[in-house]
C-alpha cells in the first residue's frame, strides 16, 4: 500500500510540475470532479511471443464514470473524450523501425490518429456522442518485435461538450487505469539500471505501480 500511495504521490507532483507556474491572475478553480476508469488487458502476461495481439477492452453497464472526489458514479451521455494506447520501446528493441513498434488493430467506424517514432507507436481516437446506452471499447495491439515494453493507458484525458450540448464537468479529466492486480514492474526492473534512461528515476516504475503502464516482454 505505501509503494502504491508512493507512486501516486510522485505522478502528482510532476503533473503540477508539468503545468507550471502561474500567476494569480491565472488561477483556475480545482476540478469539482476526477474521473477514473479501469480498462481490463487480455491475456496478462509478461511474456509474448512476437505477433501475439493484447486487447484491451473498456465497458461499462450505462455510461457513467466514477469520480473519486463523489465516490458516486456520474453521467457522462453529453460528452465525449480520447481513448488509445502507446507502445514504448524500453530495452533491447529495434530502433525507430519505420512501420512502427506494434500494429492496432482498431474498433469499427472510428478515424484514428497514429504517432510512430524512435519514442513509441501510438493511436488515439474519439468516443464520440451515439444513442447506445453504455461504453463498449476494444483495441487491439498486435506485437511486431522483441524485446521489453510498456504500454501507457492515455493520460488525463479532457473532455468534451456534444454537440449542442454543456458540459457538465468543464474542468474535470478522466484518467484510466489497468484493472490488474499487478502490472509486472517486475519485467520493467529486469533491466538494467543502467539502461533504463528515464528523467526523473523512478518514474516508469511509478506509472506501473499506479497501473497506467504495463511492463511486458516480445520473444
Amino acid at each position: 500500500m505505501l509503494k502504491q500511495t508512493n507512486a501516486i504521490l510522485l505522478i502528482s507532483f510532476l503533473m503540477t510540475i508539468s503545468i507550471g507556474f502561474q500567476c494569480e491572475k491565472d488561477y483556475i478553480d480545482p476540478p469539482r470532479q476526477r474521473f477514473l476508469e479501469k480498462v481490463n488487458l487480455a491475456p496478462a502476461q509478461k511474456l509474448y511471443n512476437v505477433n501475439d495481439t493484447i486487447w484491451l477492452k473498456y465497458t461499462t453497464t450505462n455510461k457513467t464514470f466514477l469520480d473519486t472526489i463523489s465516490g458516486r458514479r456520474l453521467p457522462t451521455n453529453n460528452i465525449k473524450f480520447s481513448f488509445g494506447a502507446t507502445l514504448l520501446p524500453k530495452y533491447q528493441t529495434p530502433l525507430n523501425p519505420t512501420d512502427g513498434f506494434c500494429k492496432f488493430i482498431l474498433p469499427n467506424n472510428v478515424t484514428a490518429q497514429y504517432i510512430t517514432n524512435q519514442s513509441g507507436t501510438s493511436t488515439y481516437f474519439t468516443v464520440d456522442c451515439d444513442n447506445t446506452s453504455a461504453y463498449n471499447i476494444q483495441l487491439g495491439i498486435v506485437l511486431k518485435y522483441q524485446g521489453i515494453y510498456v504500454l501507457n493507458l492515455p493520460d488525463g484525458i479532457t473532455l468534451e461538450p456534444c454537440t449542442n450540448q454543456t458540459n457538465p464537468y468543464p474542468s474535470a479529466r478522466v484518467q484510466f487505469i489497468y484493472d490488474l492486480p499487478d502490472c509486472n514492474n517486475d519485467v520493467y526492473l529486469s533491466i538494467p539500471a543502467t539502461a533504463r534512461q528515464e528523467f526523473p528515476i523512478g518514474f516508469t516504475e511509478a506509472q506501473i505501480n499506479f497501473k497506467v503502464a504495463y511492463a511486458l516482454k516480445v520473444q
